[in-house]
C-alpha cells in the first residue's frame, strides 16, 4: 500500500492550526482554575468508625443540589447512611451502589464474579464522570472496601492462571493482580472531585512491618502505588477511657499541608453506657479539604 498524497496547502492548514505557544498558553491558565480534589485515603480496623468519617467528611457543609456517590464494595455503608444520614439518603443526595455482581456455579449456588465486579466498580467511576458532565453537581465519591477490591483482584488472577488458593504464587504472575487493581483505581484518581477511599488495616504500612518482624518482609508494591498517588493518608484507631471511646484520626500524610502529618483529631466521642455519640467534624473536615474553611472565614 503506498502513502497517500494530501491536497489542499499544507502550509496554509498549519497557520490555521494553533502554535504550541497558544496551546501551552491554553493549558496553564485552563489548569489555574481546576479546583483541588484531593484524592484521600482511610484505614483502619474494623470498628474504628472509617465510613462515619468519610461520610461525615462529604456530608458536612453539603448544599441542596449536591450528590455524593457512595460505592458500597463491602456491604457495610448502608446501614451507617439509613441510620445516621437517612435525611440526605431519602433526598437522593448519597446514591449507594453496590457493585458485587454474581455467577452461578454448576451445583447451583450463587459465588462471586471477581472479574465481573472489578469491572462494576471501575466502571462506576467513569458513571461519576458521566454525571459531571451531564451537569450534576457530584460533591464527591466515597469507595468503601478498597482491601476487598484487592482481594478480588487476586481471586482473579488465581481463577485466570489456574493457581489455588493453598498454592504459592510465581513472582510475574502478580502483575496481573497489580493490573486489574490499577484498572480499578486509575478512573477514580483521575476524577475531578475529591474521592475518599477506605481499606482495612492492610494499607497500612507501619503495622503491616511492626507485625512483619522477617528481614525478608516488603511492603506490597501495588498498595505502596497506590498510597504514593493518594494525596493525603489518615491511620483510624479508637480509644477506650473506661466508658467512653474516642475515635481518633491520626493524619500520616497531607501533601498539601506537611505541618498537619502526625497530628491526631478526635471526631467521634461514644459513650459505652448511655450510648450517646458526640461528633466534632470542623477541624478535620478543614484540613482534608481546606477550601471548606475559606469559604466560612
Amino acid at each position: 500500500m503506498g502513502f497517500q498524497t494530501v491536497k489542499g496547502d499544507v502550509g496554509e492548514s498549519t497557520r490555521k492550526s494553533k502554535s504550541l505557544k497558544e496551546e501551552i498558553k491554553e493549558k496553564i491558565f485552563k489548569m489555574q482554575q481546576i479546583p483541588v480534589n484531593k484524592k484521600v485515603l482511610l484505614s483502619g480496623d474494623n470498628g474504628t468508625a472509617k465510613s462515619s468519617l468519610a461520610l461525615g467528611i462529604m456530608t458536612y457543609d453539603l448544599k441542596d443540589d449536591e450528590v455524593i456517590i457512595y460505592i458500597d464494595v463491602d456491604n457495610s455503608g448502608l446501614e451507617i447512611i439509613q441510620e445516621f444520614y437517612s435525611e440526605e439518603y431519602n433526598n437522593n443526595q448519597i446514591l449507594v451502589y453496590r457493585p458485587n455482581q454474581m455467577i452461578e456455579r454448576g451445583d447451583g449456588v450463587e459465588v462471586k464474579d471477581e472479574e465481573k465486579t472489578i469491572y462494576a466498580i471501575g466502571t462506576a467511576a467513569m458513571v461519576a464522570q458521566d454525571a459531571l458532565d451531564e451537569g450534576i453537581n457530584v460533591k464527591g465519591v466515597i469507595v468503601d472496601g478498597v482491601s476487598f477490591v484487592l482481594e478480588f483482584c487476586e481471586a482473579f488472577m488465581r481463577l485466570e492462571e489456574d493457581i489455588s488458593v493453598a498454592d504459592g504464587v510465581p513472582m510475574q504472575k502478580w502483575k496481573i493482580r497489580n493490573k486489574a487493581f490499577r484498572d480499578f483505581s486509575s478512573p477514580y484518581m483521575s476524577l475531578p472531585v475529591p474521592v475518599i477511599f477506605i481499606s482495612h488495616a492492610d494499607f497500612i504500612p507501619e503495622l503491616q512491618e511492626q507485625k512483619n518482624k522477617s528481614e525478608d518482609f516488603a511492603f506490597s508494591s501495588v498498595k505502596q502505588r497506590f498510597i504514593d498517588e493518594c494525596s493525603m493518608r489518615l491511620i483510624l484507631t479508637k480509644v477506650e477511657n473506661g466508658d467512653v471511646i474516642d475515635y481518633v484520626a491520626t493524619i500520616k500524610k497531607n501533601r498539601s499541608d506537611l505541618t498537619t502529618e502526625n497530628n491526631q483529631y478526635v471526631f467521634l466521642t461514644r459513650n459505652t453506657v448511655t450510648n450517646d455519640i458526640e461528633s466534632d467534624l470542623k477541624d478535620i473536615s478543614n484540613i482534608i479539604f481546606p477550601q471548606k474553611g475559606k469559604e466560612e472565614k
